[in-house]
């Protein structure tokens, strides 16, 4: 028997029911079928990560990506972040002049069940700064998104630096 916890329910799974869903994560998250959520949660992911971009609208637009009850933690670091901690600082990064000027991403993996999301995926992102100096970094996400009134919002995120080579 195998317990989920989501929120404040927790769910038995009983042997039978495993593997019916655990194919059906797998198969969601390694090439099954594309999904309306799935493409819709991908067209998010992208244009959250536009708001930061040369022509980006900046913190408030980044902010109406994520929960109200948002945290982002840095792996290794005893700071976990809240939603408006997280948006104070990346306003002050846009205000200061940074912005994205390339990003890749490549998706490992993207599992829907219900109204909750789960990602794995590599992002490398070069920041261009106000006088022309550029930064590069290279991390690794495990994000939980969630369905709410209509839309994808970013809820987790657990970031793990990687070398930037």
């Amino acid at each position: 028997m195998i317990k989920i916890g989501v929120k404040n329910m927790n769910y038995i799974i009983r042997p039978i029911s495993k593997t019916l869903i655990l194919f059906c994560l797998v198969s969601v998250g390694y090439g099954g079928s594309s999904t309306t959520k799935q493409r819709d949660l991908l067209e998010t992911m992208n244009k959250l990560s536009e708001t930061t971009s040369p022509e980006g609208k900046g913190a408030d637009a980044y902010g109406s990506f994520l929960a109200d009850d948002f945290s982002r933690w840095t792996i290794g670091s005893s700071i976990i972040n809240d939603r408006t901690k997280w948006v104070e600082g990346v306003r002050e990064w846009f205000d200061d002049g940074w912005r994205v000027s390339d990003r890749e991403q490549q998706n490992l993996e993207i599992n829907i069940l219900s109204d909750y999301a789960h990602t794995r995926r590599i992002v490398t992102e070069t920041y261009l700064g106000p006088k022309g100096d550029r930064s590069k970094s290279k991390a690794a996400l495990a994000e939980i998104w969630i369905y709410r009134n209509d839309r994808w919002l970013l809820y987790r995120v657990n970031v793990h630096p990687l070398d930037n080579k």
